[in-house]
């Protein structure tokens, strides 16, 4: 497609809104013989909600559709013309022969499925003249895809996706009646605030590694929503890293804290979590909404210096993935 030819849409639509009662309208080379523009507003299931489309969707998935009845057009062309859906320039341009037109840079694309054709309409071809072109009456369906990685706070405004049309005559208009905005499918994670205990002492800490008191507690998920098909999490270290492997992190910068004294997390049975390290949470199902993440954590001694008392503050940051 020409870079000339993309004006020429907007002068069609005034001219086609001027003359919408005549049976034959003039665009360019191609002419109305029993037609007339029809437009077809899709994404009425949209209002109430958006999309949620996990993040380890494959490329190439239809993520939302509808389909909506159409008109028969009949036209004809004296000339060679453009024939194809012509993608609205905001949402970006297309090159060569597609079915697949991209919905900005947010990672999600569309096509045009016409069922009385048996085929996805691509991109503005040339096709020759012809006195008896027509399209018979049949549903057209919208299908949204994920094309590539999606962005955040995907926001895909209503209006006008693209044309189908013949040269300047336009047969169908593709609107979408309301915003895609795009989900993402999480769970609510409060802060969880460990209580290790204050009544250590410091015959708790004989040797070198963790004390026999293990402290459980949970990360909770709660809310989570549709869509999620698996949970992961990880654990990344706020203070400095005594040993990654063992998921042992020095206590905060803090004069009041005790010395040669660490924390170490571990799972629920008591094994280290590795830091920056993703682990998958198997008690998750895609039917259930709150769910708690089984930890434990335990004081250790390091061995390195002076063993002194005193406090026992630290944190670390909990990752969730929700995929």
């Amino acid at each position: 497609m020409q870079r000339s030819t993309l004006p020429r849409p907007l002068l069609t639509f005034i001219v086609m809104m001027t003359l919408a009662c005549s049976s034959v309208a003039m665009a360019g080379s191609c002419t109305a013989t029993d037609s007339v523009t029809q437009t077809l507003n899709f994404g009425a299931s949209l209002a109430s909600a958006g999309l949620t489309i996990p993040a380890d969707t494959p490329n190439g998935t239809v993520v939302y559709q509808d389909t909506l009845s159409a008109s028969a057009h009949l036209w004809r062309c004296t000339a060679t013309s453009q024939y194809g859906v012509l993608l609205n320039p905001s949402h970006g341009t297309i090159t060569g022969r597609e079915s697949i037109f991209p919905l900005g840079k947010s990672g999600l694309s569309y096509r045009i499925w016409m069922d009385s054709l048996n085929r996805y309409e691509l991109s503005l071809q040339p096709i020759p003249s012809n006195a008896n072109y027509g399209i018979s009456a049949g549903s057209v369906r919208l299908e949204i895809i994920k094309t590539g990685e999606l962005t955040d706070k995907v926001r895909i405004s209503a209006g006008l996706l693209g044309t189908l049309q013949d040269d300047d005559l336009i047969l169908k208009r593709f609107n979408l009646t309301n915003a895609i905005v795009l989900n993402s499918a999480s769970c609510q994670t409060p802060s969880v605030p460990v209580d290790m205990g204050i009544d250590y002492t410091l015959e708790d800490f004989p040797r070198t590694g963790p004390t026999q008191r293990r402290v459980p507690f949970n990360i909770a998920l709660k809310q989570c929503q549709t869509g999620i098909k698996k949970v992961t999490y990880s654990i990344k270290a706020n203070t400095p890293v005594i040993d990654a492997a063992k998921g042992i992190v020095a206590l905060s910068n803090d004069k009041t804290n005790a010395k040669d004294i660490a924390l170490q997390l571990m799972n629920q049975a008591g094994q280290p979590l590795a830091l920056d390290t993703t682990y998958p949470f198997n008690a998750f199902t895609t039917s259930g909404t709150s769910f708690n993440i089984p930890l434990s954590a335990a004081y250790y001694r390091l061995g390195s210096t002076e063993l002194k008392a005193g406090n026992g503050n630290t944190s670390v940051t909990f990752i969730v993935n929700y995929l």
